[in-house]
This record gives structure tokens, sequence and C-alpha cells, in this order.
């Protein structure tokens, strides 16, 4: 589906937000080990001493050592634990604490055994060379800043920095973390949001693989968005993507008002993160060496992001901030531009939806099923089985025959990706609206002598109706006040948007819609709390904490 790319030197650079890493120095043995051990004091942070490293004055701020879990080898002078030791080196004149890093050093050689139960030390390879580990935690500096830092406390503690040149070829990645900081505006109008390019990319974020998509609108719009996709939907996207990532922009946890415009932390950052929890215990993807290909992959994920999104990601636009540690400049190499293949991507994937619906095996079971999955997220087969009045069996059944559209794993039905699930709530909708006998979905809420039901069978169902249906809103009082109660479990998210749906049907049914706005609705929340006689508005407001005349995103 991906079009034709163009290679673009004009392109922003991205600043390095955090390396964690796990790297092994075996060019001198376990000698930079016991170096540590000998030049190490408890009190290093608290001695008024510094030291240069690219032209910035860098201090020991945090200076800890513990008994760890290795047995001592048996070239040691001693039996029991070797000691781990853990410094964290910071710019002495950085009022953020966020320039530096942390290193752990750890011993390190083959077959190495717990003190304790004498087993083989997880967490290391068992012909681990000997060695210093060393574990990275750098905060706003590149790999080859973070090396240099780590060989310059080498020096500053008399130890030999050259043994902290060469990583083994076993040292791997397991964090990284790159940003840019974009205006506000710009950041809310088109990346975060209704509309964003964060809610378009969380389309595919639900099946084929992995997906997350988490947001947060409350404070501000676009006070936090992520998507994580793993390598398989990233490569849908882009053809050349091999890693699990998170694109997510986002505020301070503290958003700015409107009167700190100047303060760069009034706008967002949009960051590319390596997604480790798509990827089995202990297993990292990204090598040491391997760190440049990284950051040229997240670089591309970014730019085509904003791309897609209508922003300018050369370096030289408007929409880039500049902060402490970020500086707007040009990548050092060109990056792959492609056109947004969402739109084409979610146009075959609709079409082939409705094709396999189309099929003559399509059951009124299977139809049940996927109705009843288009009113929630990922949930287990029972509770499918459950709200669509049917059998586990039959769940399986239709899993089995619409195998495109929907899967179940360990239990957990899902749709493929959120395109399939809109689009199957779609054809159910006009499905709902037809008067089709075999499928009467309309006649069992017309039995509940629902206020909003038609005068007749032969008048369509109105829009209220239809929500009430949709959503499995049983009603239960036609008094005034109206009173509602919802048949499924939901969070206070979801609810708010259910009820600002409902708040529209109204407005356009034949029920006066101040009736809907003083209804009363008990719904259970995901926390297993019974929640009863909310109001549906109050002051303006649904339930008294959203007001109406915003979105709810």
């Amino acid at each position: 589906m991906t079009g034709a790319a163009t290679s673009i030197e004009d392109v922003i650079d991205l600043q390095p937000h955090r390396i964690g890493a796990h790297t092994i120095f075996d060019d001198g043995g376990l000698s930079p080990y016991w170096a540590m051990v000998s030049q190490y004091e408890p009190d290093l942070d608290e001695r008024d001493e510094t030291f240069t490293f690219d032209g910035t004055q860098f201090e020991i701020t945090r200076s800890r050592h513990w008994s760890g879990k290795i047995e001592a080898p048996p070239s040691a002078t001693f039996d029991g634990a070797m000691n781990e030791y853990k410094l964290g080196v910071y710019a002495v004149d950085d009022e953020n604490d966020e320039l530096g890093a942390d290193f752990t050093f750890r011993p390190g050689f083959p077959k190495a055994r717990h003190v304790e139960t004498g087993d083989l030390i997880g967490g290391m390879p068992t012909e681990c060379p000997e060695s210093v580990r060393v574990q990275v935690e750098s905060t706003n500096l590149s790999q080859f800043e973070a090396l240099g830092l780590l060989q310059s406390l080498a020096s500053f503690l008399s130890i030999d920095a050259g043994y902290f040149v060469e990583a083994h070829e076993w040292s791997r990645i397991y964090a990284l973390e790159l940003y840019g900081r974009i205006m506000r505006e710009v950041a809310t109008g088109k990346v975060a949001g209704k509309g964003g390019v964060l809610e378009h990319l969380s389309q595919f974020s639900n099946g084929r693989g992995r997906g997350e998509h988490h947001w947060d609108h409350e404070d501000i719009k676009g006070h936090y968005e992520a998507v994580a996709l793993s390598p398989d939907n990233w490569k849908r996207l882009l053809p050349n993507q091999t890693l699990a990532k998170r694109l997510k922009c986002y505020q301070p946890k503290w958003v700015r008002s409107e009167s700190s415009g100047d303060d760069p932390l009034y706008h967002h950052k949009i960051e590319c993160q390596y997604w480790a929890d798509y990827y089995p215990d202990g297993e990292s993807p990204i090598q040491w060496s391997g760190y440049d290909t990284a950051v040229e992959e997240f670089r591309e994920t970014v730019v085509n992001a904003l791309h897609w999104a209508g922003v300018d990601f050369t370096p030289e636009s408007d929409v880039w901030v500049e902060d402490p540690y970020f500086e707007p400049g040009q990548a050092a190499d060109a990056v792959d531009v492609y056109p947004n293949p969402m739109p084409d991507l979610e146009q075959q994937e609709r079409a082939d939806a409705v094709d396999q619906l189309r099929g003559p095996e399509t059951t009124e079971g299977a139809w049940d099923v996927l109705v009843a999955m288009t009113d929630g997220g990922e949930r287990h087969y029972q509770e499918v089985a459950d709200e669509a009045g049917k059998s586990a069996s039959t769940v399986y059944r239709a899993a089995e025959r619409f195998a495109d559209i929907i899967e179940v794993d360990n239990g957990m039905v899902r749709f493929r990706d959120g395109v399939v699930r809109d689009q199957i709530e779609d054809v159910a909708e006009r499905w709902r609206a037809t008067k089709d006998v075999t499928m009467d979905a309309l006649e069992r809420v017309a039995e509940r002598a629902s206020p909003f039901s038609r005068r007749s069978d032969d008048d369509e169902p109105s829009a209220l109706e239809r929500w009430a249906n949709r959503h499995g809103i049983v009603v239960y009082s036609t008094q005034d006040p109206l009173e509602m109660e919802l048949k499924r479990p939901v969070g206070l998210q979801e609810m708010l948007k259910i009820l600002r749906s409902g708040l529209d049907a109204a407005e356009a049914s034949p029920l006066p819609t101040e009736r809907f706005e003083n209804a009363l609705i008990d719904w259970k929340g995901l926390d297993g709390e019974i929640r009863k006689g909310h109001r549906v508005v109050v002051n303006g407001r649904y339930l008294g904490k959203h007001n109406v005349g915003r979105p709810i995103w």
C-alpha cells in the first residue's frame, strides 16, 4: 500500500532523551571492575569536585554501593558476594538535573553463580567474558556523549579510560527515546486529539500484532496521547521499519498556563520510544552497535508522521521550539518520506470486511457476535457471548468464519484493528435499522416499552432508539425523570462518550432534548462499583464532569 518514497535531506534532527543499555567492556578482563572497587568511596557525591567533559562541568551527584548476588570467582581473594556500584553524574549548571547519566558497575565472568543458591545467574550470558558490565541510564545525551562521559568519569577516578572504548558485541540497548519540541497550537491541531495523526495511527493499534492507544485530554487537548505498534504494524505503514515503537505527543504533568507561553514547557514534545514491552523478557533487538540505525528509523517514523499530519518537518520551520536540550537543526542523513498510506489501507480493509460479511455462510449467530463486539474493545469470549445472547462456541465459530475480521487470543476476542471495527459498526448500524424479521434487534428494544420507540412498526427507528440499541441501554421508567441503565461495565471516559452520542441522538429525535438531559442513568464502572441515579447533564456538564460544549476526545 505504501507509495513511492522521496529522499529528503532537509529534515529535523531529534534530541536523544533517554538511553538505557547493558554494556560489557572486556578489553581489560576484570581489571576495570577491580579498579572501581579500589577507587570507590561512599562520599564521592559529597565532595566539592568536578571534571570537564565536552566543555561542560560535571559532578558526581549520587554514590551508592550494595552487595550483589554474584558469588566471587575463584580468582578473587575473598569469598561471598561481589559489590556493585552506582554513580550518578550530571552537569553542574543544569538546574533541571537532566543532563547526565547513572552508571552501574558490575563484574562479569563465565558461569557466574548466585551467592546463596549456587544457581547460574540470570540476566547475564552464561559465557560472559571476564569484564566490567556497565548499565547506562542517560538523559539528553547521545550514545557518543554517554560513552564519552563514562570515559571522563573513569579518568576523574584515576581509572584507565581505555577500558571503556569498545563495547562487547553482546551489549544491548533496552531503552531509547528521541524527541523534538513542537508548538502547542500545531501539536493540538494536527498531531494529538480528535482528527490528529495519532488518532489515525491508533486505528492500527488493536489487532494484527500488538498495539496500544492511550490518551489524556482532560486538562488540555493533547495533554498526553500515545500510540504503540508492533514491528509488523509499523511495517504496514512504512516498509523499512523493524522495531516496536511508541509515538507520543505530550505536555508536562502540570500544564503551563497561557501566560507562560515563553516557557518551552508550555509547548509539546513529540517523542518516539523503543517499546520493549512487545518483546519477550530479556530480549532486546537493538545492539549497542546498532544505535545509529535505530536512530535513523526513529527519525523516519517521526518525520513521516509529521508529514501525514501536514506539519512542516524542516529544521528552519517555526513549528519547532528550542529548549535547554533540544536545538532545532538538520539531521546528518536524508530521510525517506512516503505518502500517507492510511486512507488506502482503511479503504481496502473496509472493502475486505464487507466482502467477508456478504458471504453465504454468514449466520444470525455470527452477526450477533459481531454486533456485540462493536460496543467495546478487547473482551473475554464469555462476555461477548453473554452480550450477544449466544453460546461461547458461537463466538469461536464466528471467529473462525470471520478470520480476517476478528481473532481470539488466550480467550480474549478483538477486532483485528480499529478500521475493521468501525466498518462493522457502520454495517451493523444499517443492519439494525432494517425490518428483517430474522434479525430482530429493533424489536428487542421495542419490547422494553422504551419512550424512544417508534409509533408503529412502519416507522423508522429514531436516532435515540438506535443509540439505546447500539449501547445496550434499558429504559425501566418512562416517567420524568427518565431512568436508564447501561448493561455493561465501562470507564468514565467511555461513559462520557456514550452520553455525548446520546445527546446528539436526542437532538435528532422526537423526544425533547431536555428530558434526555434530565434523565438518570445507572452503570457499573470498571472497578465493579455500581453508579446509580446519575443525572445525564448537571449544570451544563455531562454527569457534572465535562462541559457539553467541549468535545470529548
